[in-house]
């Protein structure tokens, strides 16, 4: 009889390799640097002065996220999602900012 938690059917996973591993991490560090060009925030903490403007945020966004997909890998959707939401955001965010007449870079 043979032993129910091994199915000789299932597939095998094969174990995360590194670059993978940053390729995924990289695609997540994308659509949150992309999200935060969105925003243009302006913050002031305890006289540190941090800005989001878009070309100074959105543009190592795109690249960070182009990096993911080249490096590809298990996380390929993720990184093609990095890539549209990052250069989305990053096309939006500086159409805010002309709109609003605030800083690009």
């Amino acid at each position: 009889m043979s032993d129910p938690a091994f199915d000789a059917q299932s597939p095998v996973v094969a174990p995360l390799r590194p670059a993978e591993a940053l390729a995924g991490l990289a695609a997540a560090a994308a659509i949150f640097l992309g999200f935060m060009t969105l925003l243009n925030l302006n913050l002031t903490i305890n006289g540190v002065h941090l800005d989001f403007r878009p070309i100074r945020v959105g543009v190592p966004a795109v690249a960070l996220a182009i990096l993911a997909a080249w490096i590809g890998g298990r996380h390929s959707r993720l990184s093609a999602f990095a890539v549209f939401f990052a250069g989305a955001c990053w096309i939006a965010g500086m159409a805010i900012a002309v709109v609003y007449t605030k800083p690009l870079f």
